[in-house]
């Protein structure tokens, strides 16, 4: 439960970001390796997606670490667990290579602990017995 709970708070600024820069927020130098100050409109749609996916991995993060109840069949949320695990491992790899100092540090920071928890957290979900 508390590396659930650690990487949804680790996770929460990734979100923000995203929400952020969707809206028009003066945040670029924090994602897409810092290529535009703030990012032009024709590209703010472009995270709308990655936004509702990102609240699908929070929540199915507060799933696994049965933090929420839960709503939908635990196998699935296992699956999904290691999946999300598996997939911020690579945005956490991106985010590191980076040619933005500041997506690097900082957001990197925040993908290095919220990966870390999201396989802690999934390899809580199987049944070692």
């Amino acid at each position: 439960m508390i590396p659930s709970i650690i990487g949804a708070i680790f996770f929460l600024p990734a979100i923000v970001l995203n929400v952020a820069l969707a809206c028009g927020a003066p945040l670029g130098e924090y994602a897409m390796n810092g290529r535009h100050k703030v990012v032009p409109k024709e590209i703010r749609k472009a995270f709308v997606v990655p936004t509702i996916m990102q609240f699908v991995a929070l929540f199915v993060l507060l799933s696994a670490g049965q933090v929420v109840p839960e709503t939908i069949p635990f196998i699935i949320v296992k699956i999904l667990a290691f999946f999300f695990a598996l997939y911020f491992t690579f945005y956490t790899a991106t985010v590191l290579f980076s040619t933005s100092h500041k997506e690097k540090t900082v957001m990197g920071s925040f993908a290095v602990v919220s990966s870390l928890c999201y396989w802690i957290t999934a390899f809580g979900t199987l049944d070692w017995e």
